[in-house]
């Protein structure tokens, strides 16, 4: 046989298999088998209209063919197809389902609303570009397509809430429909209060601080001192003794010692041991930087676990806090003691320390309003919430917040404090709140967060901007 010819046929079997050419009358992509059309209207990728983008892709997989509305969602479908098959799938299911109650009006699954009617248009974008903002004048003058892309552009219907409802907190509103909600699986959680606590981690060391133990035994001979002068009736040595008892109260406030530390120190008179040897209760020595030095405060619960002890764990409380900040590592040395179990910590070993505080408002309340950590959009220059109001409304909401927080539970979640901004019983949005953030921007009402500048500079644009590019 011709080798030219044996090459034909094995390049005809390779061929065979792959069954997908480009129809050349409609421009789509289709299959030489045949197989079932699912026949959903709405990319199930995108989410946008089938059609809005261009000529209708089709992309069969497992035997069936599925309508997409650009090439570039082919790629996409591909990384998941079980996912994306499905969600074509039950859209038509779910049309089945409102044909048969008879409630079905206009498809809702569209994440860019659009009518046949031209008054509820508001203006034309680019699914691909939402920045593209085109007027229906200049559309209907033949700017039909993205500047940017070259696509078709998509109507974006009038909608949302009035914006002359909004007060200073609210830099965003809008409006999505329950279908996509659903596909975008949007979560809310009510806004509660709750306990809060900060964990912060350090390392130490267990004391051993013969200074300070010389200093305490040199306080208590000062006070010792000042009684016999007192004893004695001589204005001058009272006088001098009153103020070596205060030189070396000083001392041991500079080592650390607290007020109630020191008035103890005077009326046990004993030198505390546990600064140099082994001892029942043991002090621990740790360093926290003086941003964290907010949350460790006097009576903090504190878990120590020594280096060398694999699995053993100690616990205390935090007695008393520096008053001055090393200017070198910037931070602040804390001291804490700890219960001793069995003698087992010796002075000088290495620790690892973990403070649990809790946090307070401005009230003293231990019960904080407060937001899951998920909820917050954060640009740097301002933060912000999605509120859900109900059917559908979506308020953006600047907030002004706490240090990021943990709640006390098994699975410790993280938080943030609301100090203005919400209120008790509000729900705001805490998964799918990126994509709402991004609706906004399509719909044409401020962005809240990656175009929150938007919100404060789209009035003094010039208003051939707000109609497009070039205003066209």
């Amino acid at each position: 046989m011709n080798s030219k010819i044996r090459y034909l046929i094995i390049f005809s079997f390779l061929l065979l298999p792959v069954g997908f050419v480009w129809a050349q009358g409609d421009h789509h992509l289709v299959s030489e088998q045949k197989n079932v059309e699912v026949g959903n209207k709405i990319c199930p990728v995108s989410g946008e209209r089938i059609g809005s983008m261009g000529d209708v892709i089709k992309h069969v997989y497992n035997g069936k063919g599925y309508n997409l509305c650009c090439p570039m969602c082919i790629g996409e479908f591909n990384k998941d197809p079980e996912k994306f098959s499905k969600i074509a799938e039950m859209e038509i299911q779910e049309n089945k389902t409102e044909d048969m109650k008879g409630t079905r009006d206009t498809p809702q699954h569209q994440m860019v609303p659009v009518s046949d009617d031209q008054g509820e248009i508001s203006h034309y974008t680019c699914g691909m570009h939402p920045s593209v903002r085109i007027s229906v004048e200049n559309y209907e003058k033949g700017d039909t397509k993205c500047p940017i892309c070259f696509m078709p552009l998509t109507p974006v219907e009038k909608g949302g809430m009035d914006m002359g409802t909004f007060d200073e907190s609210v830099v965003s509103k809008v409006t999505i429909k329950a279908r996509e909600l659903k596909l975008a699986g949007v979560e809310s959680e009510s806004v509660e209060r709750r306990q809060l606590f900060k964990e912060i981690r350090a390392v130490g060391n267990v004391a051993y601080d013969p200074q300070l133990a010389i200093a305490q035994d040199e306080f208590i001979s000062a006070v010792s001192s000042f009684e016999k002068a007192q004893k004695g009736g001589i204005e001058e040595i009272i006088k001098r003794a009153q103020q070596l008892v205060g030189s070396s109260k000083r001392k041991l406030l500079l080592l650390g010692l607290n007020e109630a530390q020191i008035k103890n120190l005077e009326s046990t008179k004993e030198v505390q041991e546990n600064l140099i040897l082994p001892e029942e209760k043991m002090w621990v020595y740790g360093d926290v930087y003086e941003y964290e030095l907010n949350w460790v405060k006097e009576g903090s619960f504190v878990k120590v676990k020594p280096i060398g002890m694999a699995g053993e764990e100690f616990y205390g409380e935090v007695v008393s806090i520096n008053p001055v900040v090393d200017a070198q590592t910037r931070s602040v040395r804390f001291r804490a003691l700890i219960d001793n179990l069995d003698r087992k910590l010796k002075p000088e070993m290495y620790v690892d320390i973990e403070i649990m505080s809790q946090y307070t408002d401005s009230k003293g309340s231990e019960n904080v309003l407060s937001i899951p950590k998920s909820a917050l959009l954060d640009t740097g220059r301002r933060t912000i919430v999605w509120v859900h109001k109900g059917d559908g409304d979506f308020e953006g909401r600047r907030v002004e917040i706490g240090p990021e927080s943990i709640d006390h539970s098994s699975n410790p979640r993280k938080y943030y404090p609301v100090l203005k901004g919400l209120k008790q019983g509000e729900k705001v949005v805490t998964k799918g709140n990126f994509l709402i953030d991004s609706q906004s921007q399509i719909t044409g009402v401020a962005s809240s967060a990656y175009g929150g500048a938007l919100g404060d500079e789209q009035k003094s644009l010039p208003k051939s901007l707000h109609a497009g590019h070039g205003g066209h």
